[in-house]
């Protein structure tokens, strides 16, 4: 009997043992999840910028047909200005390494950065002042867009490095006026759509597959500023010339983007 009952146990043991190791097996812990992809940088996207501008020319009187003809020296006045910057932008990336990013990108922005100056006059020969004579002039930047390149390195997988550049488009208000009391008076005010180049650089990052978050400066350059002759009713043989330099405009901004 006793031989009997250790042979049934053996037997039992040696069925079981199977049966516990494929029970184990199962219970074995699952394999890690391999961490998800980073998200690519290739597509259209969307967004807004806010941000600060500041401009800065220079603006000139010349007394026509001459200073010595006038009798009264020239003048010369910084126009520069700042505002608050906001607008919209849109591009497209193509991601076409493992590190770089190239695309092209154009935006438009308000802006209300406006600078002016004030002088008194100054006779010539001899030189001295002039009782009530003053010139005035200013410009104003009431929008700035451009059509740009970027070309970016990714220093991780998420954030980019980029540096940009294209043609850029500026709208400028532009006034002056002089009087000397009462008998001498001329005004000049216009519009003008300037076309010059931007260029600048910037961090992006990659929040999420989809949002992109940015910070970018940008450096506009518009040569060739404007000029105007203004006549006076009372001395038509000696009329204003007023001009206006290059205008240099420096925005510093911040984007978010939502990408395709």
């Amino acid at each position: 009997m006793k031989e009997s009952a250790l042979a049934l146990i053996a037997v039992v043991a040696l069925i079981g043992t199977p049966a516990l190791a494929a029970d184990m097996a199962v219970k074995a812990p699952p394999a890690p999840v391999p961490a998800s992809a980073p998200p690519g940088w290739t597509g259209f996207y969307v967004g807004g910028d806010v941000g600060g501008a500041w401009t800065s020319n220079t603006g000139t009187w010349a007394p026509l047909p001459s200073p010595l003809a006038f009798g009264v020296f020239g003048q010369s006045g910084s126009n520069g200005g700042s505002s608050f910057v906001g607008g919209l932008h849109a591009g497209y990336n193509w991601e076409f390494a493992p590190t770089w990013v190239a695309g092209i990108e154009g935006d438009w922005s308000w802006a209300a950065a406006k600078g002016s100056f004030s002088q008194a006059w100054t006779i010539t020969p001899p030189p001295g002042p002039c009782p009530g004579c003053f010139t005035s002039m200013s410009s104003h930047l009431d929008w700035i867009s451009s059509l740009r390149a970027r070309f970016g390195y990714l220093v991780t997988p998420t954030v980019m490095a980029y540096a940009t550049g294209g043609v850029a488009w500026g709208k400028f208000d532009y006034a002056a006026n002089n009087s000397n009391a009462v008998t001498y008076v001329t005004n000049a005010a216009f519009s003008s759509t300037q076309t010059g180049f931007a260029v600048g650089g910037g961090l992006e990052w990659a929040m999420t597959k989809n949002w992109l978050v940015r910070a970018e400066y940008l450096y506009y350059r518009f040569n060739n500023g404007p000029s105007v002759v203004a006549n006076s009713t009372a001395f038509p043989a000696n009329p204003s010339g007023y001009s206006w330099s290059s205008t240099n405009v420096n925005v510093a901004r911040a984007g978010l983007s939502y990408k395709f």
